[in-house]
């Protein structure tokens, strides 16, 4: 692929997921690079990136890391400056540590090498937060100690090391983002709202517990800032809205969106974790676990300090406009 007058041609891989829309909307608006987007399946992605940008200034790509080697690494990167690493496997709890390995360990290694003998300048790795471990933790920072224990932390930290001391790129950006919501969303924060537009949540305890969490536009604009401010080098970075969030405000702002005069019940802890347990045994997969509840109450919060120091990083976003983007998206998509 050959850039497009003075665009620099860039890949995004993983371009239809929940991070993947979010960044092709973002850099096609910077209006200096031609987009190059991996997709899975090119039907199904074109109805999901084609209602946030215009699909003539995208070219698709399609391609399953689960069978891809040297030579579709090769094609898939060739005549890109600027690779953004957004593909891999997430929300698969009963996933063997194999299937990790495959999908976000063996082939980020396959495309950096690729993307390295084809002359790329930048190579962006979306890694997670998850490497820090269940918690808890308070405005942890990029040096503290890992403790990945589920195979996806364990296969995104794998992955990082691998970059850190791989030499073929000039410029390798790791992001680590929080907790990331927005249209497109699938994990806990879309749980967390059909539990609340469900009048099912309850808030454990007092909901003090902090959280880290970023809206997928503005983890767009945080990478789209570390291409145009990092020169050269080897880079790690928090990714999170700079002011944590406590669980007990989370949830009141998603029922406001929902409802404004809806109000959240509350439980105390022992008394949710006897229920907890309890159903656990009699009705095993109908409630949330206790190992879900125990996130819910566990402080999780990143120092975002060295990202904002680096590039300036200010989420263009409130919460509430955030939560009610993804809210509209799920409405409309029939998810809630």
């Amino acid at each position: 692929m050959v850039a497009n007058g003075n665009k620099q041609s860039l890949l995004i891989t993983g371009a239809s997921g929940l991070i993947g829309r979010a960044l092709v909307s973002e850099l096609l608006s910077w209006n200096n690079f031609r987009i190059k987007a991996h997709v899975r399946n090119r039907l199904k992605a074109r109805e999901q990136i084609g209602a946030m940008v215009d699909l003539t200034q995208v070219d698709m790509e399609e391609g399953d890391f689960t069978r891809s080697g040297e030579r579709e690494m090769g094609d898939l990167t060739r005549g890109c400056r600027t690779i953004i690493h957004a593909a891999g496997l997430v929300h698969q709890p009963d996933a063997s540590y194999q299937e990790y390995e495959v999908v976000n360990v063996r082939a980020t290694q396959q495309l950096a090498e690729a993307a390295a003998r084809n002359g790329a300048q930048s190579f962006v790795f979306l890694s997670s937060a998850a490497v820090y471990g269940p918690g808890p933790f308070n405005q942890v920072v990029e040096t503290a100690p890992v403790n990945a224990k589920t195979p996806y932390a364990v296969s995104k930290l794998t992955s990082e090391r691998f970059l850190e001391s791989f030499k073929g790129i000039p410029k390798i950006v790791l992001l680590r983002p929080s907790l990331v919501f927005g249209e497109g969303d699938r994990g806990n924060l879309l749980s967390m709202i059909k539990e609340i537009k469900n009048n099912r949540y309850r808030l454990v305890g007092d909901g003090s517990s902090g959280k880290s969490l970023i809206y997928s536009r503005d983890l767009a604009q945080a990478v789209a800032l570390c291409l145009e401010k990092l020169p050269d080098g080897f880079y790690l970075f928090n990714v999170a809205n700079p002011e944590p969030v406590s669980i007990k405000t989370l949830s009141e702002e998603i029922a406001k969106c929902l409802d404004p005069n809806a109000k959240i019940a509350s439980v105390p802890s022992p008394l949710a974790r006897f229920g907890l347990k309890a159903a656990e045994i009699l009705m095993p997969g109908k409630l949330p676990t206790t190992e879900q509840l125990d996130k819910l109450t566990t402080t999780t919060t990143c120092s975002v300090s060295k990202l904002v120091a680096a590039t300036g990083f200010r989420p263009r976003n409130s919460l509430q406009m955030a939560l009610k983007a993804e809210i509209d998206w799920a409405t409309a998509a029939k998810l809630l």
